[in-house]
């Protein structure tokens, strides 16, 4: 149950470091409740289906995830850029834009599922340990990230679009490397 547990904060840490941009916006208090739910949602469904749909989706499909994952990270980055020149309070408006969040960082998730079946043969308690650990950890990053804007301002808006930008990057590279 340990390995199931550290997978769940290894899955854990791309909500938070993402967590930490979005509380640089200084989102309001309903929001810095409902996130970490969705995020958590999405970490029980996204292995779930990992582990029911299997390799099937990406062979239908030929998708590559990285490549999804760049472009949300990217998108993301854009509306941020956006929104520090606009001096808006948040990127987080709506509910795709909680969805988007919440889908882009959970995606890693179904790869995950798809190999459970070697860690564990619980796996609806794997499933909600990873609900869990992703929850907690958004809402750390968010509340982090709120307290940092105080001390930081704009210039950790601007890392954090650099932060976002750099993972994108990094993924398209990797996938375009490999």
């Amino acid at each position: 149950m340990l390995s199931i547990f550290l997978v769940g904060i290894a899955l854990s840490m791309d909500a938070f470091s993402l967590a930490l941009s979005i509380g640089l916006n200084n989102i309001s208090s309903s929001k810095k409740v409902i996130l970490p739910i969705m995020v958590g949602i999405m970490h029980f469904i996204m292995p779930a289906l990992g582990l029911l749909l299997g390799n099937e989706i990406f062979k239908i499909f030929n998708l590559n995830i990285k490549i999804i994952v760049s472009i949300v990270f990217l998108y993301l980055a854009y509306l941020m850029y956006k929104e520090k020149n606009n001096n808006k309070s948040s990127i987080i408006t709506n509910f795709f834009s909680l969805f988007l969040f919440s889908f882009s960082v959970s995606i890693d998730s179904f790869s995950v599922g798809l190999c459970l079946q070697g860690l564990t043969n619980h796996y609806i308690l794997s499933f909600i340990v990873f609900s869990l650990c992703s929850s907690t950890i958004t809402y750390i990053g968010l509340l982090i990230g709120n307290y940092s804007i105080k001390y930081l301002k704009d210039k950790a808006i601007i890392l954090a679009i650099i932060i976002l930008s750099f993972i994108s990057v990094v993924n398209l590279c990797q996938v375009l490397w490999h």
